[in-house]
């Protein structure tokens, strides 16, 4: 009889009513609980309707002798369970719900005015006066508040009772507030007989949907099983991983499982740089060859200030395209401790090892299937590549519109095909355009995994940016460590291998011109280029001998000599004006003479208007300051600099901007070099 000794909402085991299926079978009464409900009923036993059932239980006086024995007797043996049973409920009190700590709450409420109340009454008289206020509706707010959800029962009539409040105070006095608490049909966390089978079908790679697999499962399982909405009830008991294991690969259930966050506040900037590649997901046009490609990216990262220091563009990912990433890094930021990578081809190789041992730095790679260890270099991949391929027609992301992007392909091929170029597809020059301004708008933008400070303009708090991180640091001592100029140098660029003509050497549909390749008139030299910086390439023998730098158009002089142009360019203005004066002299038959003004414009204002024309002067000169910009051609540099050179001969003002670069450039490689080609030119000239 396991029912019958259960004990029931923390009371104690000796009970004064009993249903009839707890009676059935016990000495002195019927075998089956309708044999018992039919006797009660022609004895007319004393019973009442169980709280929150519809079952009839009967009063323990008025069964026979021999149950009550059989009653009592079990109560006993029950004791020593019903005291453990109290530790255990102690023990559980954090395992609680919400929903049961509020029921308990609610009846502590009235033990505890139960106990207020005895100390000046009997506790007979305290729980009649408490049953009877219920009962005309004259409790306290406080109390008024707490019957119905103390009750905890379904049916409208939710009041206080005699025998409610002993029960609660009997539980209370045994095990304490906890058994105040009721108890609840806890889930069911069994695994039923029929679920390795059917998990058999539902986790496999391909993902099968609940039905697809209940299909399966019910050829393998013929006889009886249970229904799909069984199923679907046991599937929603599994947790996420459990469920997703063998329908996702090892690498893919890691986006299920815990993690660890690295913290990056105890490095220092330049102290771990991580790299990785990326094939870009919109179409350029190949500077080599002219056709449609997806360019390969390769973007060097520091940890500590997520700042990108060093990129490079290739065709896919290759040693030599990891290489010159690092060069543009280390010029840019300087020398680095640790070099975070994974374990592809183009890093985990001897010349990128050899590399950073020249450099003095330490090369780490992370597990393998582990992307996640280099979470942060992923990320920046999202930020910049990303965003700067959906910002182009040419994206062909997975996101991509399949119709729209159908159309751009055979549009564009068809442009390539008549045309030789598209405009819907953006040419090399122009993407290493949107490159740089993607990577300067990333150091720019605030980063959530930086820092906070208080911006300077809106004053409220907000987190840095790379660059903000990187200059916080060298505002607190710290300094980057540059790495040798000529180890820098020597370091391998992107190279291709190309034919000279009488020393140039085309690539990009440039030409560049360098006078040590005179002797290599019509052999195959190695380029190496800079994919920032298209003024120069770097020439060297295909035995890896460095021939010096080629300039572009380099050899380039102008068709007629500058004064000849300008004589020319004097002659016609002064040719024009005397036709234009003989033209107003015969239409007006007077003689037309042109005079300068003796005074200046300015001595006519008065004060206001002279001041607010020095304000308006200065307006323009700020503007002409802010728009001046140095061209990327580096001939177009040197002829920059001869025209500000005229200007300060000729006494005329330079802006700062422009007074600042003209007296740099001189001590520039650039300018040197430039300024032999020049006087090369002029001396085949005179010769």
């Amino acid at each position: 009889m396991p029912s019958l000794f259960r004990r029931a909402r923390g009371v104690s085991s000796m009970r004064n009513w009993y249903t009839a299926q707890e009676l059935a079978g016990l000495p002195g009464l019927p075998g089956t609980e309708r044999a018992i409900q039919l006797r009660a009923k022609r004895e007319q036993w004393q019973g009442q309707q169980r709280l929150g059932s519809k079952a009839m239980e009967y009063a323990f006086a008025v069964l026979p002798s021999a149950t009550q024995a059989v009653l009592l007797q079990a109560a006993v043996k029950a004791e020593p369970a019903e005291a453990n049973a109290v530790v255990g409920a102690e023990r559980s009190a954090a395992c609680l719900t919400d929903d049961q700590r509020s029921v308990m709450t609610a009846r502590l409420a009235f033990i505890r005015d139960i106990e207020r109340m005895s100390a000046t009454v009997s506790q007979q008289r305290a729980i009649l006066s408490l049953v009877q206020l219920a009962k005309d509706g004259q409790l306290s707010a406080y109390l008024s508040e707490r019957v119905v959800r103390a009750n905890d029962r379904k049916t409208a009539d939710r009041t206080l009772s005699e025998r409610t409040l002993k029960r609660w105070l009997s539980a209370y006095q045994h095990g304490g507030e906890v058994s105040l608490a009721p108890l609840r049909r806890q889930q069911d966390m069994g695994v039923p007989d029929w679920a390795p089978v059917f998990l058999r079908c539902y986790q496999r790679p391909s993902k099968p949907s609940v039905v697809a697999a209940y299909s399966e499962f019910a050829v393998k399982c013929p006889g009886e099983r249970p229904s799909i909405h069984a199923v679907r009830r046991f599937l929603d008991k599994l947790s996420p991983e459990v469920r997703e294991t063998g329908r996702r690969s090892p690498q893919e259930l890691k986006a299920l499982q815990p993690f660890k966050r690295r913290s990056t506040q105890s490095l220092r900037p330049c102290d771990v740089f991580t790299a990785d590649g990326h094939k870009f997901d919109a179409e350029v046009l190949n500077p080599r060859t002219g056709k449609p490609y997806r360019p390969e990216t390769t973007t060097v990262l520091d940890v500590h200030t997520r700042k990108v220091l060093g990129i490079s563009i290739g065709e896919a990912e290759s040693t030599i395209g990891v290489i010159d990433a690092l060069r543009d890094a280390v010029t840019r930021g300087g020398m680095f401790a640790i070099f975070y990578v994974d374990n592809g081809s183009g890093f985990a190789n001897a010349t990128v090892r050899e590399v950073v041992d020249r450099l003095g730095g330490t090369m780490s790679h992370a597990l393998p299937y582990n992307s996640q260890a280099r979470g942060l270099i992923e990320r920046a991949h999202q930020s910049i590549w990303v965003n700067a391929a959906k910002k182009l027609t040419s994206y062909i992301g997975a996101d991509m519109d399949k119709h729209a992007g159908s159309k751009v392909h055979r549009i564009s091929r068809k442009q390539l095909r008549e045309t030789g170029s598209t405009r819907l597809i953006p040419t090399f020059a122009a993407f290493m355009a949107g490159v740089e301004f993607e990577v300067q708008a990333y150091n720019s933008k605030p980063h959530r995994g930086l820092g906070k400070i208080r911006d300077p303009l809106t004053g409220s708090l907000r987190h840095m940016s790379p660059d903000e991180a990187w200059e916080k640091a060298c505002a607190e001592g710290w300094a980057p460590l540059q790495a040798p100029a000529a180890v820098v140098q020597d370091l391998m660029r992107p190279q291709v291998q190309r034919q000279t003509v009488r020393g140039e050497v085309t690539w990009a549909n440039q030409r560049y011109f360098l006078a040590a390749l005179r002797d290599f008139h019509g052999e195959e030299i190695n380029l190496s280029y800079d994919v920032r910086d298209a003024s120069r390439v770097w020439v060297r023998t295909l035995q890896g001998e460095f021939l010096g730098e080629a300039l572009l158009d380099g050899n380039a002089s102008d068709y007629m000599p500058k004064s000849l142009l300008e004589q020319a360019y004097e002659k016609r203005e002064q040719g024009q004006m005397k036709r234009a004066i003989d033209k107003l002299e015969t239409l007006t038959g007077k003689r037309v003479q042109m005079l300068a003004s003796p005074t200046a414009p300015s001595a006519t204002l008065e004060p206001l208007q002279l001041l607010d024309a020095q304000r308006y002067a200065q307006r323009l000169d700020a503007q002409a300051a802010a728009s001046f910009q140095v061209p990327n051609d580096s001939m177009a540099r040197y002829r920059l600099w001869q025209q500000l050179d005229k200007r300060q001969a000729s006494a005329q003002a330079l802006s700062d901007a422009e007074a600042r670069w003209h007296s740099h450039y001189p001590s520039t490689p650039d300018f040197a070099s430039v300024q032999r080609i020049y006087d090369f030119a002029a001396a085949q000239a005179s010769a």
